[in-house]
């Protein structure tokens, strides 16, 4: 009864105070409709002067701000000087929130209508003034990918420039992955992995972006490099991260997958370990509870189980695998492979098993850079030159083991990583 008797009073005061919405003024309120009313019927000029009218009137900072840049915004699309004067203006203002955007749009309209020198030399600042902000990120790859178009050289300039001056800010890890992109893309392997662990040795998970990348790209390259170990360590250190949630959500990130893929065979086709083969595909069908590669997983672990001589447990594999996933196209594989193991009635899998399937199968080509011939003495020089999460015993990391003290240091430290020889140390 007394909450009845409360429900009408909160409805007054929450109408009568807006429930807590800000007070913009009315005059503010009419400007700023009118001018996206304008607006959207393509009136831009009436527009721009209701967003003017609208600044004009506003009673709070933030909301003159928006007036503002909303101005600036119509203008670059009919009145291009005015447009860029606005958002120089708005640059210029430390109070206003709309700062790195403007300054940002505004080298935008250079480089694309008249004054493309003054644009990318302004881009460079948003970068340096704005390392916290969204469009700083942007700025730097646009930055990277103008200097592509120039040539490697230019490329590897923009680079250094951009670590010696990014080197201590929220834009290094960036900076970072895009030069072992490029060092790869030049071909030197071993620079390039080196450069990879870096990053995930300097800014490791959870607050490193690129860590995952990193060490998914390193272990592409140790595998290259016939480093099978070194390749596995990669992957496990990327999967070991991996966390779960009781309640709503997932954690699950878009490498760990592939990556237990990867390391199921690289174990089997590789190492010739098929224990650790069985529990990574295992792992992948037992712990990825939300990944549609499950089933993949259970065929690849029975086909395992079976070259080892133990098709019971082959079975029962596929078994698990028929019943869970009904309509896998592996479902007709199983049970052809396993006397009394039969077809659910509610699948919806092929009908029979597909050639390519068995193919894939038997005559799985082992990973690139290996052969069976020399996954021993793979393994051997794997052992030799294992690494912890800490540091990488390599030509990159002995020049970064620790972050540098100086921007300078940071500009040698990438000028090292280009000359670095590309053949296995």
């Amino acid at each position: 009864m007394r909450r009845r008797a409360l429900a009408p009073l909160l409805a007054f005061s929450c109408a009568a105070s807006a429930c807590g919405a800000p007070s913009r003024g009315a005059a503010y309120d009419r400007a700023y409709a009118a001018a996206e009313r304008a607006e959207s019927a393509g009136r831009l000029a009436d527009a721009v002067d209701a967003y003017d009218h609208a600044a004009a009137a506003a009673t709070r900072p933030r909301d003159r701000d928006q007036a503002h840049w909303s101005a600036a915004d119509v203008l670059s699309r009919t009145r291009l000087g005015d447009a860029v004067a606005r958002l120089d203006a708005i640059a210029r203002d430390t109070a206003s929130e709309h700062q790195a955007e403007a300054a940002y749009r505004a080298t935008l309209l250079r480089i694309e209508h008249g004054d493309p020198d003054r644009g990318w030399r302004e881009l460079e600042d948003v970068a340096r003034r704005f390392p916290s902000h969204g469009v700083a990120h942007v700025a730097v790859r646009r930055l990277v990918e103008h200097a592509d178009t120039q040539g490697p050289q230019a490329a590897y300039a923009e680079l250094a420039t951009l670590t010696r001056d990014l080197d201590k800010t929220d834009l290094a890890p960036l900076v970072a992955f895009l030069s072992a992109e490029h060092v790869e893309a030049g071909g030197n392997d071993v620079a390039a992995r080196d450069a990879y662990l870096y990053i995930a040795d300097r800014w490791p998970y959870p607050h490193g972006a690129f860590f995952d990348d990193a060490l998914w790209h390193a272990s592409l390259l140790d595998e290259k490099l016939g480093r099978a170990q070194a390749a596995v360590d990669d992957l496990e250190r990327l999967v070991a991260k991996r966390e779960t949630t009781s309640f709503m959500g997932s954690y699950e990130r878009a490498r760990y997958v592939p990556s237990m893929l990867r390391l199921g065979e690289l174990y089997r086709d590789v190492l010739h370990d098929h224990a650790k083969a069985r529990d990574a595909f295992h792992r992948l069908y037992a712990d990825y509870a939300h990944s549609t590669k499950r089933a993949d997983g259970l065929w690849h672990e029975a086909a395992i189980w079976r070259e080892d001589g133990d098709p019971k447990t082959a079975c029962d594999r596929l078994s698990t695998l028929v019943h869970e996933f009904p309509d896998s196209r592996y479902v007709p594989c199983a049970t052809s492979a396993c006397q009394g193991l039969e077809r659910p009635t509610n699948s919806g899998a092929p009908k029979e098993c597909r050639d390519y399937i068995q193919r894939k199968n038997e005559d799985a080509p082992a990973p690139q850079g290996f052969s069976p011939s020399s996954s021993s003495s793979s393994s051997s020089s794997s052992s030799s030159s294992s690494r912890s999460s800490s540091s990488s015993k390599s030509s990159f990391s002995k020049s970064v083991a620790a972050p540098s003290s100086s921007s300078a240091s940071a500009a040698a430290r990438f000028s090292n990583l280009m000359s670095t020889p590309t053949s296995p140390s």
